[in-house]
């Protein structure tokens, strides 16, 4: 188990910031490590966010990828009430960046190459660029290491 900060404890967002990452597609890459081989591999990449009609918390992220569409997918996104949990996950940090750019950090224990581990994903915003990084740090070891990156532009 793992305490959280204070300051974790009060970071929030709202479905305004989710709003420029609506609408028509991104275009752009996921490059990924193969905990296998230890190399990174770049595939084509598109979502498209959809903003639930039904539901003002809810996100439908469609990921595409034209060279390998038996591997499309859809997932349904949710913010809680309170702003503080994001997709399942706790969001750690909400920071206006240089260029209009939001980043969001959001946290969350899991299993990754059948081992306990710290998920991180970080989101960035823009309004013309988006990316989603999710990095594992294994139980028993000191550091992040970045398994995959999601990177859009339109």
């Amino acid at each position: 188990a793992f305490a959280l900060t204070a300051s974790a404890q009060t970071a929030s967002i709202s479905a305004r910031d989710l709003r420029p990452i609506e609408g028509k597609q991104w275009t752009g890459t996921l490059t990924y490590l193969d905990y296998t081989s230890g190399k990174k591999t770049t595939i084509k990449s598109n979502i498209v966010v959809t903003h639930s009609d039904s539901d003002a918390l809810s996100w439908t992220f469609e990921i595409y990828y034209p060279l390998e569409p038996a591997a499309n997918g859809k997932d349904e996104v949710r913010l809680s009430l309170d702003g503080r949990t994001f997709n399942g996950e706790t969001v750690i940090e909400n920071t206006k960046l240089t260029g209009s750019i939001l980043r969001i950090v959001t946290t969350a224990r899991g299993k990754g190459d059948n081992r306990d581990a710290t998920f991180r994903h970080t989101y960035l915003i823009g309004k013309r660029t988006f990316s989603i990084r999710k990095e594992v740090k294994f139980d028993g070891t000191d550091e992040f290491i970045e398994r995959n990156i999601y990177s859009w532009e339109r």
